[in-house]
């Protein structure tokens, strides 16, 4: 398809487009999607998570993909998941605007990336409950990431973090960590590592045993407000369901397309939002067996269950609304019209 055969827009919509190409030359239209991640509407006033921009720039909240076989995610589905998953757990896109209303009033966050390190190692294969009740008993006994390295007992740490499980394996490659890194600079900390970009973060990070590519990319993300998107299981379980990526793809896989091809605006909430929903939703669980379902015994309804059908596509009923809903229309207009294709009726 090239530029002629595309369908005509009035002046005033195509001006708010641009097209580019992938490596297919598949022509995708895209609006001027803007660098900050998302407008908040706070007390009669607009603010922006990041970077200073004019709100008219924002034309559109979801982009249309006017080729049908276009490279999955389109787009178009990454703003749509992300909107609808927001208005189902509210509480997560919320939670997020606390932590990029801290990092932008902190200049990176008061954690250390040391704690921010340590914090996601006790996270790994355990529930957020043990986590944070593991991080809390080892901040107790050791106020300090030198007391940790300068331990001699082992059982002591053991001890401290042994809610979260595979204490012995935690402790000695927290520890490990700690005093590599006081050996190679003098002390234990991985402040260090701060200015240095994505590329040389990774690498740096990747030399330590305990620190897989998940692990790193949610220093980055979190700690560090890069443009990342981490991939777990739950993650990697949604987004094969959806089409995404391949039912075969490893986890590691999944990251290096997915961390290429998410919307940058939405990886934060939108990999937050993924994590969520597979520990609540039945259709989405593993095994249709969700960790924390509602208490009330009931099925969510799940916003997600079409769009591996919609081949890239994302019908305009369910658009409008949840664009409202994400980027709050009261303090955005969304001025532009939402072009989706719409779904090719049932035979």
């Amino acid at each position: 398809m090239n530029a002629k055969s595309m369908p005509r827009r009035s002046k005033r919509v195509q001006s708010t487009y641009k097209r580019s190409h992938d490596e297919a030359n598949n022509i995708i239209v895209t609006p001027d999607i803007v660098q900050s991640k998302r407008y908040k509407h706070t007390k009669g006033s607009t603010t922006k998570d990041s970077a200073s921009i004019k709100v008219d720039d924002v034309k559109s909240a979801i982009v249309k993909t006017a080729k049908i076989k276009a490279t999955r995610p389109t787009p178009a589905e990454s703003f749509y998941v992300t909107a609808a998953l927001s208005k189902l757990h509210p509480e997560i896109v919320d939670r997020n605007d606390e932590r990029r209303k801290k990092a932008h009033q902190s200049c990176g966050g008061d954690d250390t990336i040391t704690d921010s390190i340590m914090h996601t190692m006790l996270s790994q294969n355990t529930t957020d409950a043990n986590k944070d009740r593991a991080w809390a008993s080892l901040k107790r006994k050791f106020p300090t990431w030198d007391l940790v390295e300068s331990c001699e007992n082992m059982e002591e740490i053991e001890s401290a973090i042994k809610v979260a499980g595979l204490a012995k394996t935690r402790a000695q490659r927290m520890q490990n960590i700690l005093r590599q890194v006081k050996q190679e600079r003098g002390e234990a900390s991985l402040e260090y590592i701060r200015d240095f970009d994505d590329d040389k973060v990774k690498k740096e990070l990747s030399r330590f045993k305990g620190l897989g590519p998940k692990t790193i990319s949610c220093v980055l993300l979190f700690s560090l407000g890069r443009n990342e998107f981490p991939v777990d299981t739950h993650v990697l379980r949604i987004t094969q369901k959806m089409g995404w990526v391949s039912s075969g793809a490893s986890r590691e896989q999944a990251y290096e397309y997915l961390n290429n091809h998410i919307p940058n605006e939405v990886k934060m909430d939108l990999h937050c939002l993924l994590v969520r929903h597979g520990k609540v939703c039945h259709k989405c669980a593993a095994n249709g067996r969700p960790q924390f379902p509602p208490e009330d015994g009931s099925k969510l309804d799940c916003p997600l269950t079409k769009v591996s059908s919609w081949g890239g596509s994302v019908p305009k009923a369910f658009v409008v609304d949840l664009a409202k809903a994400y980027w709050n229309a009261s303090a955005v207009a969304i001025k532009s019209e939402i072009i989706v294709p719409d779904l090719p009726k049932s035979k």
